[in-house]
């Protein structure tokens, strides 16, 4: 998608204010971990950085208004900067690179830890939102823009809705299944 003068592009992401929510504070406590750990992957700070920059931006779209016509799913547009998502795409692989067998999975378990959870499940949810937040929309996407009120929506905005609700709810589904998490019980 075209990005805009301050170098961001516009994505749609699925209005789940918990979801959201869920994963700021998993990836928040992860990247934190990650960032102190002397044997993170490289790249590790540009991640950090960039979902610090993308969080808010992410929080503050599920409490805005929704777009869409009709009873579609709601969606948000979020701008957010492609070297950020793509720094979090490379943490993502580098860390699920890290769960291989005979490969240093020391820092992924400590981050995963201090999120509360798995090392697989880290690595789905960094590769969930990544995947969200770099979602091609192909020709839809020019309905963002229509939405956003850069330009002027045709008649085939309901369409054009119902598209790109459906691919960004998919993608957001994606690795929603009930996520092992640590229990109270597990942390001793």
């Amino acid at each position: 998608m075209t990005g805009t003068a301050t170098g961001t592009v516009v994505r749609a992401v699925p209005r789940d204010p918990g979801g959201w929510d869920r994963t700021d504070r998993l990836l928040g406590c992860a990247l934190v971990s990650l960032a102190r750990d002397a044997d993170a992957p490289a790249g590790t700070a540009d991640a950090v950085r960039g979902w610090r920059r993308m969080a808010g931006p992410l929080g503050a779209a599920q409490h805005r208004p929704g777009y869409g016509p009709g009873p579609c799913p709601d969606l948000c547009l979020v701008p957010v900067g492609p070297a950020d998502v793509a720094a979090l795409g490379r943490l993502a692989a580098a860390l699920g690179a890290r769960t291989l067998p005979g490969a240093d999975d020391g820092p992924l378990r400590r981050a995963a830890a201090a999120a509360g959870t798995t090392a697989p499940a880290l690595v789905l949810e960094l590769a969930r939102v990544h995947g969200v937040l770099d979602l091609d929309l192909g020709a839809d996407g020019e309905l963002l823009y229509a939405l956003a009120g850069v330009r002027t929506a045709g008649t085939t905005a309901a369409a054009a809705h119902d598209a790109v609700a459906a691919r960004v709810g998919a993608m957001w589904a994606a690795g929603r299944a009930p996520h092992p998490t640590r229990t109270d019980d597990d942390r001793g």
